[in-house]
């Protein structure tokens, strides 16, 4: 059995525009849409929520007015535990 979690576009393009300089991380805008930005330890990639917001990103990537910049860069949640996360620049 499938459902969908809802994610609100238009407030996604918000964080977006409220983070500072043009490069980001999937992760920042992850903490800005939930409150914060937590690793899903043990959780293959099609189940974790971090990789499908990433995805949701890719796939609305025209609309967000971003472009992919780097993938897989390593980086610290919330709770200092190592993952990784990609890396977008917004387009002009």
């Amino acid at each position: 059995m499938h459902d969908v979690i809802e994610v609100d576009l238009d407030r996604v393009r918000a964080i977006i525009t409220g983070l500072e300089g043009d490069r980001f991380s999937t992760a920042d805008v992850i903490r800005g849409y939930c409150g914060g930005f937590f690793s899903n330890v043990a959780t293959p990639a099609y189940y974790s929520l971090n990789a499908q917001f990433g995805k949701l990103l890719r796939r609305n990537a025209d609309f967000l007015q971003i472009a992919h910049d780097e993938a897989d860069v390593p980086i610290a949640d919330d709770r200092d535990h190592k993952t990784r996360s990609s890396f977008w620049r917004r387009r002009a």
